[in-house]
């Protein structure tokens, strides 16, 4: 299902090839395969639409010219609404924007992490024909000296997260949009607030397509007033009016912003529900018609689309729709969600497996998977969490959307750790482990791949491509000390250090013992080197041969002393500093991949061997398809590690414990929820379920 390399990337001095069972393979860039990054001719032009007529919000205009003039940040915050696109949009589109040598960059930054907001912008100003991630270094370089006016829409960063954006452009203009202030210190804040009266009830006028008389008008200030002017629900209120022909002096008086969202969803069908129920499955993820159809499992949603998008209860852009801000709170107040949840998992993991190898078309939709994953992430579904990693991985890879990467990794090793299976956690140490390498986090890297390397050799896996990475940070065998010229995996950082690690890392310790038995010969050897210096010095010379029962005399003594202090040691020391035999040189070679230093043979213990836990876990369980119709049939797939029984119920019982991926065709007659129990032979049970819709 993951096999075979399908896809590179140059990274740096790297080449990094995905889509092996193993994980990741690194190995040196040729001159030729390293990336050949070029500028894009100036200025650039990436800017929203023209927004048709901003009503007010002049002073605010005004303000943020003022400073981007000055060469200071704007940051416009304000609740989801309220006008912080429609700012940003007008900005674009502004005369004085065209100063910028250049160009203007609008980016929308929903979901996006600082590390992929940087390489966004990147792309923005620079082309290449080969698949490449650039290096920090390559990105601020690049971008350090662009006067551009950079708009960042949506944005959830936290502070140093969002200055690490602001600061790899230096001499650009950053204007922001965030639903919280999160920047402080130089910059020009925009607290957004509702529109004053008049230009409120101009809105208002404009989309019930009609004008308002005098008496009218009183009722819309009234109106305005009472939704404290807020953009969105003018719109909204608009729409209720013009469709349901509501009085709008009556309706004034009782008007309040949430029973604006009330009174547009007390008219809608049962497929417009359905509608509303699939986008609040995924909150603030845009979502083509495609995918909010398999969700609802409603066909022809075009028109009900349509329908709430006029009513203001839907936004839609760029062929995308969304729930309208308080629509969602409404719902998960009246209904329960998480059924909804739980289809769009299904629907989406087996959307992503069947689009596995269209890279291009997964991208696209990586908002929605990512927010899928986090979701099977919470419920604990863990087989979702590690299928939909995988199935995602190349596309983030190759688009080199790094920070999306490391996210999805992460749930991972979570989901790998939840159910016990340390193949799939290796695994990912690998991933992460290897991404690091490539963005020059060496000690990171080092720390990640020797956890890969050990948990493989300790699970007898294949380990020859985490160690094939991993000997890409570690130095030259002749920079170690002697002792650890043949084990040069024991050289490790601190991995408590780290944010990732193993439950119970492995730790690396010299006996006290060994440093205890190595005292005594080098000061036995010296002892007597010293005294046989002094007996063949020239002033002596012609005495030595006189006193020769001397010089025995004095070894004999010396080697008794030895022998005393030793026996005075306490047992545990005295057994390691007592001379051994050692087996003949073919013995201590056989059955090691690397030959263990004699010292260390001679004054060392062995080291304790791990065992293989007893602990059943489910690596997947997952249906193909999630969704049918009456009567038809589907199949439950599922694979296991450790277990020595394996039940499925309903209806189907006992069923092989297999680590392989395995399917069985079911047809039930109504939905129905599965559960697949695995006892391992420690008598533990785990267990997971999922939900076959009958429609």
């Amino acid at each position: 299902m993951y096999g075979g390399i399908i896809a590179q990337i140059a990274a740096g001095r790297y080449v990094l090839q995905i889509g092996d069972p193993c994980g990741a393979v690194i190995r040196e860039a040729s001159h030729t395969e390293r990336a050949h990054i070029r500028p894009r001719p100036t200025p650039i032009l990436v800017r929203p639409r023209v927004i048709r007529s901003l009503v007010d919000r002049r002073t605010d205009l005004a303000a943020a010219l003022s400073a981007l003039d000055a060469g200071i940040p704007v940051e416009a915050s304000g609740v989801p609404g309220i006008g912080k696109t429609a700012v940003l949009r007008h900005l674009a589109h502004h005369p004085r924007a065209a100063s910028f040598v250049d160009g203007i960059v609008y980016v929308s930054a929903r979901h996006q992490s600082s590390l992929d907001l940087q390489q966004l912008l990147f792309e923005a100003f620079y082309e290449t024909d080969e698949c490449c991630k650039p290096t920090e270094a390559e990105i601020r370089r690049g971008l350090q000296d662009k006067q551009a006016l950079i708009l960042l829409d949506d944005v959830s960063l936290a502070q140093d997260e969002l200055e690490q954006v602001l600061d790899v452009a230096p001499r650009a203009a950053f204007v922001v949009a965030t639903r919280e202030r999160r920047l402080w210190g130089e910059v020009r804040s925009l607290d957004l607030n509702g529109l004053p009266s008049e230009d409120a009830v101009l809105l208002l006028e404009r989309e019930i397509e009609r004008s308002l008389d005098v008496t009218e008008r009183s009722a819309a200030v009234c109106l305005c007033t009472a939704i404290r002017g807020h953009p969105l629900r003018i719109l909204q209120a608009a729409a209720v009016i013009r469709e349901q022909g509501i009085s709008l002096d009556g309706w004034a008086r009782i008007i309040t912003p949430a029973s604006v969202i009330v009174n547009l969803m007390a008219s809608i069908d049962e497929k417009q529900r359905r509608v509303l129920l699939a986008l609040a499955a995924l909150p603030g993820v845009p979502l083509r018609a495609l995918h909010v159809s398999g969700i609802a499992e409603v066909t022809d949603i075009e028109p009900s689309l349509r329908a709430l998008v006029r009513r203001g209860l839907v936004v839609s852009s760029q062929s995308r729709h969304r729930l309208a801000y308080g629509v969602g709170d409404r719902l998960r107040r009246t209904e329960d969600l998480k059924p909804w949840a739980n289809r769009a998992v299904t629907y989406f993991t087996a959307w992503a497996e069947r689009y596995q190898r269209s890279q291009d078309i997964l991208l696209q939709e990586a908002e929605a998977l990512l927010c899928v994953q986090q979701y099977a992430s919470d419920a604990r579904r863990w087989g979702e969490v590690l299928h939909l990693g995988r199935l995602l991985e190349a596309s983030l890879v190759v688009a080199a959307r790094w920070g999306a990467w490391a996210l999805t990794l992460e749930r991972c090793l979570a989901a790998a750790k939840g159910i016990g299976d340390r193949s799939a956690e290796a695994w990912a140490l690998h991933e992460l482990g290897s991404r690091a390498l490539c963005l020059g986090e060496s000690g990171t890297a080092r720390a990640l791949l020797n956890q890969a390397v050990k948990l493989r050799e300790m699970l007898n896996e294949d380990a020859a491509a985490s160690r094939g990475n991993l000997s890409f940070v570690l130095p030259p065998v002749s920079e170690y000390p002697r002792e650890h010229a043949t084990t040069t995996l024991d050289r490790v950082l601190d991995l408590d250090s780290l944010p990732l690690r193993d439950e119970t890392p492995l730790t690396i310790s010299t006996p006290r013992t060994r440093r205890a038995s190595a005292v005594l010969p080098t000061a036995l050897l010296f002892a007597i080197l010293g005294d046989l210096a002094y007996w063949t010095h020239p002033a002596v010379l012609s005495f030595r041969w006189e006193n020769s029962a001397s010089v025995a005399s004095f070894v004999q003594t010396s080697l008794q002393r030895a022998a005393a202090r030793i026996a005075m040691m306490p047992p545990r020391q005295r057994a390691a500093a007592e001379p051994r035999v050692l087996p003949p040189d073919d013995a201590v070679l056989s059955g090691s991949e690397s030959a263990t230093p004699a010292d260390d043979l001679l004054l060392g213990a062995p080291a304790p061997q791990a065992t293989l836990p007893d602990r059943a876990s489910i690596r997947i369980f997952t249906p193909r398809p999630g969704s049918i119709s009456t009567g038809g049939p589907t199949t439950l797939c599922y694979a296991v590690s450790e277990a020595l029984h394996v039940r499925l119920e309903p209806d189907i019982g006992e069923v092989a414990p297999t680590r392989t991926l395995t399917c069985l065709r079911v047809a039930p007659a109504r939905t129905t929820t599965y559960q697949l129990m695995a006892y391992g032979r420690d008598g533990h049970l785990v267990r997971q379920q999922l939900v076959i819709v009958v429609r």
